[in-house]
């Protein structure tokens, strides 16, 4: 199936490990230029070369901490100066949300994990949004999480945190359909990335289990026996950025 992505420009927040960096290899294996955003450098430059070496006719890279509005700003101006465009952001980017026992969660906690996650995927699509304006034409995908309808009190700030972000994403969805902007919400359950490690480590205890026995539990629940790797949630955000799902908003 020829997916119509070849030479768009592909922007990619959280584009050093996980999710992010699979999806630079499956934009790349479909022709994209990309532009690879995360924190670190070094990250960065090991993304690049595999999304070379699966195909990337360009690739640049920026560093970019998506908790912070100046870089943010900086990212799609590096967009608009390398590429004049932004044909697919990609917004994966996401920092640590607290996760544990209620009465152990600050509510400074609960604060910067609104940054950490909200207001990240929030940020970068109201620094996008001019730009595809301008064009009449882009597409928004927002990597979410299905803790926003599987309520835990061991992931409360997590869960709260992505239904917010579902309500947002269809909201802002219904704001840019008319201007010819698709935006779209692609929400995995757990992924076998270092952030969801993190994360069982964090709720076992809560849960008065083993990080293992936690993850045991999980997996047994699932359909399949396993969680997902990051190469299945990037090829479905692959199709979902591409002109065969093009009624999908």
């Amino acid at each position: 199936m020829n997916l119509k992505l070849a030479g768009k420009v592909v922007l990619i927040t959280g584009a050093s490990k996980g999710i992010g960096l699979a999806s630079a290899i499956a934009f790349a294996g479909e022709g994209a230029r990309l532009l690879l955003a995360a924190r670190g450098a070094d990250g960065l430059t090991a993304a690049a070369t595999a999304a070379s070496a699966a195909g990337a006719p360009e690739v640049a890279t920026a560093t970019c901490d998506v908790t912070v509005d100046a870089d943010v700003e900086q990212l799609m101006a590096t967009a608009r100066q390398r590429f004049g465009r932004i044909d697919v952001l990609v917004n994966n980017a996401a920092g640590k949300l607290p996760a544990g026992e209620f009465a152990d969660i600050s509510n400074d906690a609960w604060l910067a994990g609104w940054n950490q996650k909200l207001q990240c995927h929030i940020r970068a699509c109201r620094a996008a949004y001019p730009i595809m304006q301008a064009q009449k034409s882009g597409v928004i995908v927002n990597v979410l999480g299905t803790a926003a309808r599987n309520p835990k009190h061991s992931y409360m700030p997590v869960g709260i945190s992505n239904a917010a972000l579902f309500n947002f994403t269809k909201s802002f969805a219904d704001l840019c359909a008319p201007q010819g902007i698709r935006v779209v919400g692609v929400a995995p359950s757990g992924v076998t990335t270092d952030r969801w490690t993190r994360l069982i480590n964090s709720r076992a205890p809560a849960e008065g289990k083993t990080p293992e026995q936690l993850q045991a539990e999980i997996d047994a629940a699932l359909p399949l026996g396993r969680m997902a790797h990051p190469q299945d949630v990037a090829d479905a955000i692959c199709f979902v950025a591409s002109a065969r799902a093009a009624y999908i908003c």
